[in-house]
């Protein structure tokens, strides 16, 4: 009896430091917030590091395809995942944590185009493949726009800085670290148009009460400076090429 008491005093007073924070990243990575083999590498990857540190909690990343993260969160592979509330992987079982940053696409257009609106879109624009875009922009292409696709960020930024589109649309700090990447300014081709943005969340599982405690305190005093970390950012394993050697 005395020793079954200790037992389960023992658990009920282990402390958070034997918890273990899993984070799931889409297993083709997403720069500039994880990448790398085994996702090692990114903004993401820097701030959870951190959160281990500060917090004695266990804390890493693990690669997991998109279709399988509800089932990596059912069979306990993983308890959390960074994402906005309209992508969460099992939303009803998850707590959100924060929002930790804001996600922005914005339109990058060939130097002396400033668009002011999606209206004032006329030309060429280069988008990923198979992406689903805001309601205004996709009702611009076919009348208004000739829409090239890419396959990926890079080949998408290699035929926009190749000008054969007046403008593209990507992540704001996924272009901003490509251009870090491939030694080219961003500036003459940023402009002010936002095409879509969103709040990114730390998704954890709601039975991780001490899990969720730690990362609720630990982001309330750790703001994520995305564009101050890039240059700090170590390179992909493979080689990125935006444009072809000279």
């Amino acid at each position: 009896m005395r020793i079954g008491l200790l037992i389960i005093l023992a658990f009920w007073f282990l402390p958070v430091s034997s918890q273990t924070l899993r984070v799931m990243g889409a297993d083709e990575g997403f720069l500039p917030f994880y990448y790398g083999t085994g996702l090692d590498k990114g903004v993401f990857v820097e701030v959870i590091n951190e959160f281990a540190l500060e917090t004695g909690i266990t804390a890493s990343f693990r690669p997991m395809a998109r279709k399988r993260q509800a089932w990596a969160l059912e069979e306990g592979l993983a308890n959390a995942v960074f994402a906005n509330p309209l992508w969460m992987p099992l939303p009803g079982r998850m707590h959100a944590v924060g929002p930790v940053l804001t996600w922005r696409d914005r339109v990058f257009a060939q130097p002396g185009l400033q668009p002011d609106s999606i209206n004032d879109l006329q030309g060429s624009i280069c988008l990923r493949r198979w992406f689903v875009y805001s309601d205004r922009l996709e009702r611009r292409i076919g009348t208004d726009l000739v829409r090239y696709d890419a396959y990926n960020a890079q080949q998408m930024l290699r035929m926009f800085l190749l000008k054969r589109c007046d403008y593209l649309v990507m992540a704001e700090m996924e272009f901003r670290f490509l251009a870090l990447l491939g030694k080219f300014d961003a500036a003459p081709y940023s402009t002010d148009l936002i095409v879509a943005e969103w709040p990114v969340y730390l998704g954890i599982l709601k039975t991780e009460v001490a899990l969720i405690e730690a990362a609720e305190d630990f982001f309330a005093t750790h703001p994520i400076d995305v564009e101050a970390m890039l240059p700090r950012l170590p390179p992909p394993d493979r080689k990125i090429t935006i444009l072809p050697e000279k």
